[in-house]
């Protein structure tokens, strides 16, 4: 049986914590893992999910281990098989697991508690109706269980380390402007086109230095991204490890994207000011919270259409229609005042 309240801080020394959300779903639980932190501080957390996404909480969480959510030695969990005692060992160092997904997963939560996990919580990753933001509503939820979450933005504590060395490509003195045109979802993205305009501008009017960042969601913009960024003098960065895209960001004045897992990554590690370009999709509930996070939306009277995760409008006109120039003007007040 799974449990409805939080144990003791006392009786807490291992906490597992499986989540397999995308980046930004992940991030956007920071706060409820912080709090997590604090009300068990002896505690120490093992991460089940991405590797890499969870590898950035090295030095702001009490990570013991990560866990890859996608070995096999998990998939027991998920049948009537028994388990083997390779599998009971390896959770056996645990006394609270919490399991973050959309919808409660009953038979996950009971085979971990047969393993002898005597506390196995269900978290929602994300709210399924309503406006609420994912924060708030999983705070909500926690607060049920007894656990107290600050409402303060959460903020990633990254390497002490130097690695600005990406950002050495380019000369010149103006404030760096980072760029991810992309996502994880190709309707969630403002076009291509009008992200170079917008760079041009900031490049020529206003003497930023630009850096575009790419991964796997731009593999196929890359052609097209090389000629762009070296005909305008501007720095192309692909495929870096996380960890060193979060360093990239903390050294940008000003971020500018859609909504993905880079927007969220460029809010939690303080990039000064981030532009987030919103269409199908709520940015009541998926916007990356902070003062510093300036949200714009495409002029559309259906948008935001999206359900849930589900983005039936098969060309969005909302973000179709939000201008280069719309964006440029609140992109050039965020930078930073000579």
């Amino acid at each position: 049986m799974s449990s409805s309240v939080l144990p003791p801080a006392g009786a807490v020394q291992s906490i597992l914590i499986w989540h397999q959300g995308a980046l930004g779903d992940l991030l956007l639980a920071g706060p409820a893992l912080a709090a997590l932190s604090r009300h068990y501080p002896q505690a120490r957390f093992t991460g089940l999910g991405h590797p890499e996404r969870w590898g950035l909480f090295a030095h702001t969480l009490p990570l013991a281990a990560v866990w890859d959510s996608g070995e096999a030695t998990w998939a027991p969990l998920f049948t009537d098989s028994p388990l083997s005692r390779a599998l009971l060992d390896r959770l056996a160092p645990f006394q609270l697991a919490l399991i973050f997904s959309p919808r409660p997963h009953p038979s996950l939560l009971s085979r971990l508690a047969q393993a002898g996990i005597a506390a196995v919580l269900w978290v929602p990753s994300f709210p399924e109706g309503g406006h609420e933001p994912v924060a708030a509503w999983q705070a909500q939820h926690l607060g049920g269980l007894g656990l107290e979450v600050e409402s303060r933005p959460f903020r990633l504590v990254l390497e002490e380390n130097d690695f600005t060395e990406e950002l050495m490509g380019l000369s010149g003195a103006g404030p760096w402007v980072a760029v991810a045109p992309g996502s994880g979802n190709p309707l969630k993205n403002w076009p291509l086109a009008h992200y170079y305009e917008v760079t041009r501008a900031l490049a020529w009017q206003y003497k930023t230095r630009v850096v575009w960042l790419a991964g796997p969601a731009e593999e196929a913009w890359l052609p097209y991204l090389k000629p762009l960024t070296a005909a305008q003098g501007q720095l192309l960065l692909s495929h870096l490890p996380l960890a060193r895209v979060a360093a990239v960001l903390g050294s940008c004045s000003l971020y500018l994207g859609g909504d993905s897992g880079l927007t969220h990554l460029a809010a939690v590690v303080g990039t000064p000011a981030v532009l987030a370009l919103f269409g199908p999709t709520d940015p009541r509930i998926w916007a990356p919270p902070g003062e510093q996070v300036k949200i714009l939306t495409g002029p559309c009277d259906s948008a935001p259409c999206a359900q849930g995760r589900q983005i039936n409008c098969p060309a969005p006109q909302c973000l179709q229609n939000l201008s280069p120039q719309t964006v440029l003007e609140p992109a050039a007040a965020l930078l930073p005042q000579a």
